[in-house]
């Protein structure tokens, strides 16, 4: 007999075993008694909450007894247990007084107390912008996936600090880009004005945009009911489901008018269920179901059971056996040694554990053998492919770049951020990403008309055609000189005038050629130690990041590519400098600098639009109201 006669064979027997099992499984199912399903129970949805409080002087003022402080640790105290909470502190900067995590109990119910302590209205001024950038960050990066989350901003008055013009910019920034943000990680915004003083219109459009709510309280206890309300929001009841009838008794004559009239009337009623009579006779059951159902189920438990066992033994020869799938790779990342402090053998260590600790003693994956090292110093994790630094209650501290920071409160890395341990230097690399540790963000900069608020198209076929891009490569530029010194140094050294008008000229020729082709053309131009590279881009600026990602797979593979290609190489050049054209309709111009030589204060320059969100997520770009990299 062939393979074949016994594949065919094989597969007669098992599907006479599938009709087999199948007809017993109806047997013993319809001769089993109908059990009305349980109601399935609803878990205690989880919520990830935040407060955003003022701290500016006004709040003395309304809040003389500070009951705002002990309204929020009532009802922190009423939180489901499952619950997670935190605290932001604004006034002229900010201060994160809880990070997000479970409800408080114990000691850390103690320390959260403590922390509602430091709040004393001693502020000089309102930035409730940073607050709830601060805010929003807490919860992108320990909001708990499918919890329901939410921040509660209390506040006394309205956006101030000090600057009318920085003021209005911070509530352009709060109602567009901040509240878009809410609503893309499903947070809302509840805003509790405190007394009339305060911004009904902004506090209202946070809430309205992000689907929260608005208050209006005259005193400081209101609050506490308002934050019951808001609980009763975030943790709606589960509602019992309604019994559906088995049968609706027709409606009585005279009656059908009203049902259709009134909404209660539309909830069919269950009939009544008749008390028993009393030595009313019970019920007629057919005789001998109750034996033979039984001695049937007797019967056929076992015979399932061995057809169960042969199938597996059946399929578990034939069956081929699925590889699980592979998690994602690990970003390759390591610290480089810029002291020294670990001798010339090992400049640079690898971080390839998904939490890889860093101290004195010998348990570390990396040790670092000197006094002012903790035993445990600090440690960097890497969750969803993004890196963190956590330090580990040092003695003697960690520092990100310039901050130091808190025990045991993880912070985000980005290529080329310094890390300080004790006095100890290094620097976290990513290889095959461009060192962000300092780059500044920049928007693209359309070329203006003579009219306020004008824009111009060049036209390529006209005169003016390489004198208008060079005076849209000068405005651009001015978003450098705002910067300071460092940046107009920069400017006035690789970007005067003789330069401009090379760039202009290799810009409009890449412009015609896209307008004819309707693809990207790019010029390079060596000059000195700098690589200039001249770019049309075929989309507008709003496409720009995605067609990035099509063609290259994103903007900064696009940098990657051209450092690593031979004729960077060949030039030995110092820094990558990008400057890209378009029209969208206006004539646009963004810039792009990415220093490769190890620099003490580098300038480093990124065009924000070309970055998809892809991108900085992965790269843990945190952008300040000026697009820049915080």
């Amino acid at each position: 007999m062939t393979d074949r006669s016994h594949a065919r064979k094989g597969a007669s027997r098992t599907r006479v075993l599938r009709i087999w099992i199948g007809l017993l499984l109806c047997i013993v199912i319809q001769g089993m008694p109908q059990v009305a399903p349980a109601a399935p129970v609803q878990p205690e949805p989880s919520v990830d909450l935040i407060f955003v409080i003022d701290n500016s002087g006004s709040m003395r003022k309304n809040d003389p007894q500070f009951v705002t402080p002990k309204v929020v640790d009532a009802f922190v105290r009423r939180l489901p247990s499952q619950a997670q909470v935190g605290m932001v502190l604004f006034d002229q900067g900010i201060r994160v007084l809880e990070p997000l995590d479970f409800r408080p109990s114990g000691e850390a119910r103690e320390r959260f107390s403590a922390s509602l302590a430091k709040i004393d209205y001693k502020g000089r001024f309102t930035n409730s912008a940073v607050g709830i950038e601060r805010a929003l960050y807490e919860l992108k990066v320990k909001g708990r996936p499918g919890a329901r989350r939410g921040i509660v901003f209390i506040t006394d008055g309205i956006v101030d600090t000090g600057n009318a013009r920085k003021d209005q910019e911070l509530n352009q920034w709060l109602k567009q880009d901040l509240t878009a943000e809410s609503k893309s990680l499903g947070v809302r915004i509840f805003g509790i004005a405190l007394t009339e003083a305060a911004d009904f219109i902004l506090i209202q459009a946070l809430a309205t945009r992000t689907g929260g709510e608005y208050y209006r309280t005259a005193t400081a206890p209101e609050i506490s009911t308002v934050l019951d309300n808001i609980l009763s929001r975030l943790t709606p009841p589960v509602d019992a489901p309604m019994p559906v009838p088995a049968t609706s008794p027709a409606p009585a004559r005279g009656t059908e008018a009203q049902t259709a009239a009134s909404p209660v009337a539309r909830v069919a009623t269950p009939p009544a269920v008749p008390t028993p009579r009393a030595n009313a006779p019970a019920p007629a059951v057919a005789p001998g179901l109750g034996a033979w159902y039984f001695w049937a189920l007797g019967l056929i438990v076992p015979l399932m059971a061995a057809a169960i066992v042969f199938l597996m033994i059946v399929y578990r020869k034939r069956a081929a056996v699925q590889p699980a799938a592979a998690p994602p790779k690990q970003p390759e990342a390591h610290l480089e040694d810029l002291g020294g402090v670990l001798g010339q053998g090992t400049p640079v260590l690898a971080i390839t554990k998904a939490r890889t600790t860093i101290g004195r003693d010998a348990r570390n994956d990396i040790v670092i053998p000197k006094p002012t090292i903790s035993s445990f110093h600090a440690s960097i994790e890497c969750k969803n492919m993004v890196f963190y630094l956590e330090d580990q209650r040092s003695t003697n501290g960690t520092r990100l770049n310039d901050r130091k920071l808190e025990a045991n409160m993880p912070v985000r890395l980005k290529g080329g951020d310094r890390i300080t341990l004790a006095t100890f230097a290094f620097k976290f690399v990513l290889p095959d990403q461009i060192p962000f540790g300092e780059t500044v963000m920049v928007s693209m900069t359309a070329l203006e008309g003579p009219e306020s608020g004008s824009t111009m198209i060049i036209d390529l076929n006209g005169e003016e055609g390489e004198r208008g891009l060079i005076t849209c490569l000068q405005s651009h530029l001015l978003q450098l000189h705002a910067m300071g010194p460092k940046y107009r140094e920069f400017a006035g050294q690789y970007f005067n005038y003789d330069m401009l008008a090379i760039i202009a000229t290799k810009a409009h020729q890449n412009l015609k050629k896209t307008q004819e082709g309707g693809d990207q053309y790019c010029a390079p131009i060596v000059q000195g130690k700098a690589f200039y590279l001249v770019c049309s881009l075929p989309v507008t600026i709003s496409g720009a990041a995605d067609w990035y990602g099509l063609r290259y797979g994103g903007f900064t593979q696009f940098i990657m590519k051209w450092i690593k290609s031979p004729a960077y190489q060949a030039a030995q050049c110092d820094r990558l400098c990008v400057v890209t054209f378009g029209q969208d309709p206006a004539t646009w111009v963004s810039l792009t600098i990415v220093p490769t030589l190890q620099e003490t204060e580098p300038v480093e320059i990124m065009s924000v639009d070309f970055l998809n969100e892809a991108e900085k997520a992965m790269l843990a770009l945190d952008f300040d109201r000026h697009g820049r990299v915080m």
